[in-house]
């Protein structure tokens, strides 16, 4: 910046003659008539060049302020030209007011031309030198205040991460933690000095050795000057427990190629461990099951081939585990000419809906006898663009009941307990479909809590189907506790066992629940019921309707008792009055054969059983048919456990 020198000389000719003389010597100056003024607009001032009769009262009082409150970098010059001769009043006075102002240089009158012009320009030299001081310290304030912002941008990022990471120096000491190491270890950030420091971290390799200094990733990281992929291990946390965590870590890089410490990230995986063997498990228990299962199952392909077959089934039809394996039978082979025209009908269902209604067939045995059997088949949707697509096949072997079904037309006194063996039979087609449901979300569902959960869903419906077999004419009794429960905790499991349904009938599920106040029921045969409407509603609509299922506190008009209202409502062309009549009678369907008619009516006497109701209304009206059914249930049912 260009210097300016001020020249303050209010007598004479002196200002005139000093600024010709310094302009002619190149040195940019001025006159100044207010230095009062000019010293209180900042400290961007040049030396200044007083005459000593110019020092007035004020402007001494200037520039005390100016010289007490100028800036570290600044010692303004400040040049005096005195009167002649030394021991003047003024320049007495000067002597004793100097202090305040500073060490100004007193240049004596008559004064030469080359001391003026060198003490003038050694204050422009010496100025020029104090902005360059204020310059760099400006540029070293404002470097400072960037690292300064960096800093709190790399602290910002580093607590907002959800994973923990510590970063460490060359030599290994643990220089910069976050808050979420702290979080995950459950303890403060430990003394690490060192790399040897790190024997001390209580981390265990999944076969239990301790990990050792060298071992850490990060220690790999900083030494070899390579990333490090995560590894899991073992870790003994501050409050004493174990959980699994994954370590992975990588090098800092200096512009020059030179490791100069590394990072590392550490991630709380012991939730993805645990729930990774808890999978394995229930998958091995699954498998257990499957494989010792009552029930026939098959998984294949639709144009006849076999990849599993249960045990159950292999018995049953005489062939081994071996000769499955290697394709010696086949699905379409082992049934009979004149059951064809039922497969293709499941066929064509698996195709467009994506499940079979279950239909009765039979399978010739490897000695030729026949096996009937209930038949109920899900497909399996292939995994990628190239993957084959499956259906599994749950076969129930009807033997026993064809044998009682003769029976019972032999002898009339029997025809009580054929009214009970459809029913029982009826009961287990639902847990069977709600099972190939399940089958069927499990093997879509790529999230592992929900494989976990639509197996062990699984699991529960065929413990129902167990228990309903095990039923007797007295059909209202119980063999679990009721419990306590919310209509969420009943309604959503259904709609899950449905959700491959609903989406390949295209049909848009809607709930809604206002509150979640809880009842006491049996919950299994509540589910049962729920499991009947909702199947039935989308029987009804035949796809690209609309299935809305509400839940809310409500109160019992005819007896005043506080309970809960579910309703389910569908989208499909309704129902006669005629048929609205007769729906909960047993026996009475409007599903041809692949009805039974006996789901309504065992569903209205559980309902009862439990002192609730159970009511419907339709509307055949074109563009607003529909039929909704209201279930209400009290909130203590008052009905005792019985033993069967």
């Amino acid at each position: 910046m260009s210097m300016v020198v001020r020249v303050i000389a209010p007598s004479g000719r002196d200002a005139e003659l000093i600024l010709a003389l310094l302009t002619q010597h190149g040195i940019h100056s001025e006159a100044c008539a207010d230095p009062v003024q000019l010293l209180s607009r900042g400290y961007d001032v040049g030396p200044l060049l007083l005459a000593e009769e110019s020092l007035t009262p004020s402007l001494i009082a200037a520039l005390a302020h100016f010289v007490t409150t100028q800036p570290s970098w600044s010692d303004l010059p400040i040049l005096i030209l005195t009167t002649v001769g030394r021991d003047t009043e003024r320049t007495r006075r000067l002597e004793r007011e100097r202090l305040p102002i500073g060490a100004p240089i007193l240049l004596e009158r008559p004064i030469r031309t080359a001391t003026l012009l060198s003490s003038v320009q050694a204050a422009v030299r010496a100025r020029s030198r104090q902005y360059q001081v204020r310059d760099t310290i400006a540029e070293r304030d404002a470097t400072a205040a960037k690292l300064r912002a960096e800093q709190e941008t790399l602290r910002t990022v580093l607590d907002s991460m959800p994973v923990g990471v510590a970063v460490a120096s060359a030599t290994g000491e643990v220089i910069l933690t976050n808050p979420m190491l702290a979080h995950i270890l459950r303890h403060e950030q430990l003394p690490t000095p060192d790399f040897s420091a790190y024997s001390e971290w209580k981390t265990f390799h999944p076969d239990g050795r301790r990990v050792q200094s060298e071992e850490y990733p990060i220690t790999r990281a900083i030494r070899t000057g390579d990333r490090v992929a995560g590894e899991d291990f073992l870790y003994r946390r501050g409050d004493g427990t174990n959980a699994w965590i994954r370590l992975s870590a990588a090098p800092i890089v200096d512009a020059e190629g030179v490791v100069s410490g590394g990072v590392t990230a550490v991630i709380d995986v012991d939730h993805e461990r645990q729930a990774a063997e808890t999978l394995r498990r229930s998958e091995e228990r699954f498998r257990l099951l499957i494989d010792q299962a009552s029930v026939g199952i098959v998984i294949g392909d639709l144009g006849g081939g076999l990849s599993y077959m249960n045990p159950t089934l292999l018995r049953a039809l005489g062939y081994s585990q071996a000769e499955m394996e290697a394709g010696a039978i086949r699905w379409d082979e082992l049934t009979p000419p004149e059951y064809a025209h039922l497969d293709e009908q499941a066929i064509h269902e698996l195709q467009t809906v994506g499940v079979a209604q279950p239909y009765q067939k039979v399978y010739t045995a490897r000695d030729g006898h026949p096996i009937p059997l209930l038949v109920g088949a899900v497909r399996i949707p292939s995994q990628g663009a190239t993957g084959r697509e499956e259906i599994a096949v749950f076969l129930t072997d009807l033997s026993s009941q064809k044998q009682a079904e003769a029976a019972l037309i032999q002898s009339e006194k029997l025809a009580a307990v054929g009214r009970l063996a459809a029913s029982i039979s009826h009961e287990i087609n639902n847990p069977l479909e709600a099972v190939t449901n399940l089958l069927y979300l499990a093997q879509t569902e790529q999230t592992t809590d929900s494989g976990r959960q639509y197996i062990e869903q699984a699991s529960q419906e065929l413990a129902r189907v167990s228990q309903i077999a095990g039923q007797t004419l007295r059909f209202h009794r119980q063999s679990t506790r009721p419990r306590s429960v919310t209509p969420r905790e009943l309604i959503e499991p259904v709609l899950a066992l449905y959700e491959g349904r609903l989406r390949n009938a295209r049909v848009l599920a809607v709930t809604e629940h206002r509150g979640d106040i809880a009842f006491v029921c049996y919950e299994g045969d509540i589910r049962q019921v729920l499991n009947n409407l909702v199947g039935n509603a989308i029987d009804a609509m035949r796809g690209d309707g609309k299935l809305r299922v509400r839940s809310r506190a409500a109160t019992d008009q005819r007896t005043g008792r506080p309970g809960v209202r579910i309703t389910i409502a569908d989208t499909g062309a309704g129902m006669s009055q005629a048929t609205l009549q007769r729906i909960f009678e047993p026996f009475y369907t409007t599903k041809g054969i692949h009805g039974t008619g006996l789901g309504l009516w065992i569903s209205h006497g559980i309902v009862e059983k439990h002192h609730g109701s159970l009511r419907a209304r339709s509307r055949e009206s074109a563009g607003s048919s529909g039929t909704v059914f209201t279930l209400f249930l009290p909130l203590e049912p008052g009905i005792e456990v019985q033993q069967n």
